[in-house]
């Protein structure tokens, strides 16, 4: 078999996990990463969190299968999954799916209650905020799953960022039809999300020189271009979507539940053994676009977002069921704008927004204003009311101050203290 021959067997089984239309309404879900702090704002122990956590009784708890000290990564039951996430100090929160915004927002602020509360217990504090104030990232604040482990070792440190950083990521049912379109027009707003909701100025206890650092400094620290943040282009088909991605180093692979080294393109994987597709989604979920398609629930998710101030924590998740629901429209109007410079445009404006949040200069005069407007209307159209928790991204918009802004303003007026104050989630 050739590699092309190869490359299309696994495009057509990643397809076929994708309805061919949806039954419904678009569903949704969240998974939801907060920084939890000591009462100082150093990183605190997420592990500690499991005892008041399991006090009632009602979780299952997971456990890492190649730890033989029986690692819990997760607890959950059927409405709500609480799990480690890469850096010790950092929790996921995943909640749906959901049938509309509404439905998830009282599921997501059920589970952040009991954390809360399992949090208070140990005098920490967990953040509504995009990465960890003041620990630095080390090997000590890195979760011991052994993947995670093994991923240090075979990006020399780099993997390490992903122990500071908290996004919230926002899952939505796609369709096979709109699978390709769905992968590009979520990268294509990448810089649009991050215009609106990037919130992760501060770390190291300093002022970075991203609004976004959990997007500029990681992908500043890993050499992989392209394998994090906005694609380098759209791609044509999901063959092309596939064949570029095995191009990439293949950073580890699974064999009989335990993970080993492999650092050689994938394509160079997939010569030797074929069109094997469970070494194919590891090798994916290794790789960080802004938008990724999803086999396991046939779902986009959409990566952009830090964490949000929890008195606005809906709006990530607004918007971006907002965008896919407005795709349409709004790939017309930057269509009628920007013509075949459309996507290097928002590439290069993705790169001032990661710096310099809503200050950054708009490519187009009212860009962000009417990409925000049609988001909301296509919200409207659902029939839901979801289009209120949009709102307070046209009051961002309006200041011309995103959260990582207004971050910045604090801890510059009353230090890490002040900004602690302003991130914790009561």
């Amino acid at each position: 078999m050739t590699l092309k021959q190869t490359i299309d067997t696994l495009a057509a089984e990643f397809v076929s996990h994708f309805p061919p239309t949806l039954d419904g309404p678009r569903t949704i879900g969240r998974e939801a990463e907060y920084p939890v702090v000591t009462a100082t704002g150093e990183a605190a122990d997420i592990r500690r969190l499991w005892g008041p956590l399991q006090a009632r009784g009602d979780f299952r708890a997971q456990h890492d299968s190649n730890d033989p000290t029986r690692l819990i990564v997760s607890l959950e039951d059927d409405e709500v999954s609480y799990a480690l996430e890469v850096g010790l100090g950092t929790i996921e929160v995943i909640t749906g799916p959901c049938a509309d915004l509404f439905e998830l927002q009282a599921a997501h602020e059920a589970a952040m209650r009991r954390l809360v509360a399992a949090a208070r217990e140990l005098d920490y504090r967990v953040l509504g905020y995009g990465i960890q104030p003041l620990t630095p990232p080390t090997q000590e604040l890195l979760t011991p799953k052994q993947r995670y482990l093994l991923l240090d070792e075979v990006m020399a440190g780099a993997w390490r960022w992903f122990t500071l950083t908290a996004s919230d990521q926002v899952q939505i049912d796609i369709s096979r039809a709109e699978l390709v379109q769905m992968i590009n027009f979520g990268n294509l707003m990448a810089p649009i999300i991050i215009a609106l909701c990037a919130n992760s100025p501060v770390w190291g206890g300093q002022v970075s020189q991203y609004a976004s650092a959990r997007e500029g400094q990681v992908s500043e620290s890993y050499a992989g271009k392209y394998r994090y943040g906005m694609l380098a282009r759209p791609y044509a088909d999901v063959a092309d979507f596939i064949g570029t991605l095995a191009e990439e180093t293949c950073l580890i692979l699974r064999y009989n539940n335990t993970y080993s080294p492999y650092n050689r393109p994938f394509s160079t994987y997939l010569a030797e053994h074929g069109p094997d597709f469970a070494a194919y989604l590891t090798h994916e979920h290794y790789t960080w676009n802004s938008a990724r398609a999803r086999t396991n629930h046939a779902t986009l998710e959409l990566r952009p977002a830090c964490q949000q101030p929890w008195a606005e924590h809906m709006a990530a998740a607004a918007l971006g069921l907002g965008l896919i629901e407005a795709a349409a429209a709004i790939e017309a109007y930057l269509d009628d704008l920007f013509g075949p410079n459309t996507w290097s445009t928002l590439r290069a404006y993705q790169q001032q927004v990661i710096q310099y949040g809503l200050a950054a200069p708009q490519p187009a005069p009212d860009m962000l204003q009417r990409i925000l407007t049609l988001a909301a209307q296509a919200l409207q159209q659902r029939g839901r009311g979801e289009e209120r928790l949009i709102e307070p991204l046209f009051g961002r918009l309006a200041r011309g101050l995103n959260p990582a802004q207004e971050a910045i303003h604090l801890f510059q007026q009353h230090g890490l203290a002040g900004l602690l104050a302003h991130l914790t989630i009561a």
